[in-house]
């Protein structure tokens, strides 16, 4: 990967304002967990102490050996790295207490698939939190989104034009908050979706 796509890709979780955003989207996790991610290390370090056993499936490049290991304060980590033609979770159905995505579903290939999955594994009473970037409900910025799109797919590694609620939604998940914003610059990059779902 040539250095200007690297810096590209990870542009967004270089901002100092998300930072303070995916922290406390990750606070109220405690028990199981499942975190979606196309880099694992970037969320590790935000779980609270309650949460007892975390997965980590990346969707990025190639599969590769599954990893297990504790961090620094004990938490189990489990990093699988399924690649990005990943279309199952390798975990029985209900296992999970919350999943998380960051910075994800505009970057997976099968992201219907993967979001049927999250619903398979969360347990009835668990919830999905998602933090995510895609299409702006203000027309201007939708339509550079749509006109900048494939030129940012080539060179950014995401897609700018994806409904993520609309996403979420179709795969059989009840959005029960959403809240939707600008978050720094430039505004085609930084329309977030951020909110809790629940299976249906």
């Amino acid at each position: 990967m040539s250095g200007l796509k690297s810096r590209l890709l990870h542009y967004a979780m270089r901002n100092p304002l998300f930072v303070g955003e995916r922290t406390a989207l990750i606070a109220a996790t405690q028990g199981r967990v499942l975190e979606l991610c196309c880099e694992t290390e970037n969320n590790i370090n935000y779980y609270s102490p309650w949460v007892t056993d975390l997965a980590i499936v990346c969707l990025a490049g190639a599969p590769a050996e599954t990893r297990c290991g504790t961090n620094d304060r004990g938490l189990r980590v489990e990093r699988i790295f399924s690649g990005s033609d990943a279309t199952t979770l390798p975990f029985e159905d209900c296992r999970f207490d919350w999943v998380v995505s960051t910075l994800t579903l505009c970057r997976t290939k099968h992201s219907d698939a993967i979001l049927a999955e999250v619903r398979r594994v969360l347990k009835p009473s668990g919830a999905y939190l998602f933090l995510e970037h895609g299409r702006s409900s203000d027309p201007t910025t939708s339509r550079w989104q749509g006109r900048l799109r494939n030129l940012w797919l080539n060179f950014g590694g995401c897609d700018l034009d994806r409904e993520i609620d609309q996403m979420i939604g179709a795969a059989g998940l009840r959005i029960e908050k959403l809240e939707r914003y600008q978050l720094g610059q430039p505004k085609f990059l930084s329309t977030m979706y951020r909110g809790i779902a629940r299976r249906t």
